[in-house]
């Protein structure tokens, strides 16, 4: 019955969630790329990059000149979205990476310098959000929100910041929410992770 009533409980609140996460995308991509920025050639990492606002961001930086790499857990989902970017003419490298495992980040890590040579924007998108009743949620929900919505933020952070480092410079991009300033109803384990990742900006 808990399960079920989560479930339930997730289904109504992502109906009410998906008009904010629009706005808040369409906030986010005038705020990266306006005032507008010559990003020609500039290799972008994009975690969470397989669909949703990651592959929208993708699209974007890809149509300003930028190769992009993504990362996320599906391969399957990840080949999708490179067939959908190549036939526009993006220029994508997809690597199958959990990015709460600090191993497969550092993997990651080494693979894109091996193939492209540098990271110059690190944008980490990558996010879980479990919706319900304190009372439903479970330790492993909080475990999972921060893994992935807060260690998933600071693996990428603390791999590439050396080479930044040694390249001269670089951007890093944190995709967090109202929820890591506000703690937000039903989105308990979220917030948590959020308010987590919103002081490593």
């Amino acid at each position: 019955m808990k399960t079920r009533g989560k479930l339930t409980i997730r289904k109504t609140g992502m109906k009410l969630l998906l008009p904010i996460l629009g706005a808040g995308a369409a906030l986010l991509a005038r705020r990266i790329f306006w005032p507008p920025h010559d990003l020609r050639g500039r290799v972008v990492l994009i975690t969470g990059g397989s669909r949703g606002l990651g592959f929208a961001l993708a699209r974007a930086f890809s149509r300003k000149g930028c190769p992009v790499v993504l990362c996320a857990r599906d391969a399957e989902q990840l080949a999708r979205a490179s067939r959908q970017l190549e036939a526009e003419g993006a220029q994508v490298l997809t690597i199958p990476c959990d990015v709460s495992d600090r191993k497969q980040v550092s993997g990651m890590v080494q693979q894109i310098m091996q193939t492209m040579g540098r990271v110059d924007i690190l944008v980490n998108n990558a996010g879980v959000i479990q919706v319900g009743p304190a009372r439903q949620m479970q330790v492993e929900d909080f475990e999972q929100a921060l893994n992935v919505n807060f260690w998933g933020t600071l693996h990428p952070i603390l791999e590439l910041l050396p080479h930044m480092t040694e390249n001269g410079g670089g951007t890093i991009v944190n995709i967090t929410s109202i929820g890591g300033k506000v703690s937000v109803p039903h989105l308990l384990p979220y917030s948590c992770a959020k308010f987590a990742a919103v002081a490593a900006d």
